[in-house]
């Protein structure tokens, strides 16, 4: 999947090249990955922020932060991840994006902490691990039975499976933002339909 979303979306660029291409590159979507408590050092063992390198490499411009976003309070990303306080932080940051009129966000929480406010988009999705709770709203996956089975809350954002799920939902995304450019490229290439006229009648003789 992930693959052909990088298919799609060279494709997609390639068909759009024009004097605006180079800055559409810079404007690639971006995912803002929100670590949970007590992780404030960007680091791979631990957390979403591992996943920045590999989003990257997707065709994503990656931004992580902690729960508390100190360093991103003005991102609006196309894409949310969230573990634990982070999954709380990425739905409150989703809901204020949608309220200032900014476009809806993904958000995507793994282990999302008590207290979590419900899916304020339209796309949510909730991995849960045994006693953590569901997102009202959101697509609640058993993260056990997604194959992280027996894996603890700290680690579950790291998890091999897991993480092989929140990148095929990135990739889904582009794969469709890939479609949409094709198809605007399409519409703005096509040659403007003839006008309808009424056909002239002739003189009659007389």
């Amino acid at each position: 999947m992930i693959r052909g979303a990088k298919r799609i979306a060279a494709l997609a660029l390639a068909l759009a090249a024009g004097p605006w291409m180079a800055a559409a590159q810079e404007q690639r979507p971006s995912v803002l990955l929100l670590d949970g408590l007590f992780i404030y050092v960007h680091q791979n063992y631990v957390g979403v922020s591992a996943l920045a390198g590999e989003l990257e490499r997707m065709g994503y411009r990656a931004v992580v932060d902690t729960h508390l976003m100190t360093r991103t309070s003005r991102e609006e990303p196309a894409v949310i991840v969230g573990h634990s306080m982070g999954g709380s932080t990425a739905l409150n940051r989703a809901r204020e994006m949608v309220e200032a009129g900014r476009p809806a966000p993904v958000v995507i929480t793994i282990d999302a902490a008590f207290g979590s406010p419900p899916c304020p988009v339209p796309r949510c999705i909730n991995y849960f691990s045994p006693g953590f709770p569901k997102v009202e709203g959101a697509e609640n996956i058993d993260a056990w039975q997604a194959g992280a089975f027996l894996v603890n809350h700290a680690l579950l954002a790291t998890n091999a499976a897991i993480q092989r799920r929140v990148l095929g939902h990135a990739a889904a995304l582009l794969e469709e933002r890939a479609a949409a450019a094709l198809a605007a490229a399409a519409a703005a290439s096509a040659p403007p339909a003839a006008p309808l006229t009424a056909p002239v009648p002739k003189p009659r003789p007389y």
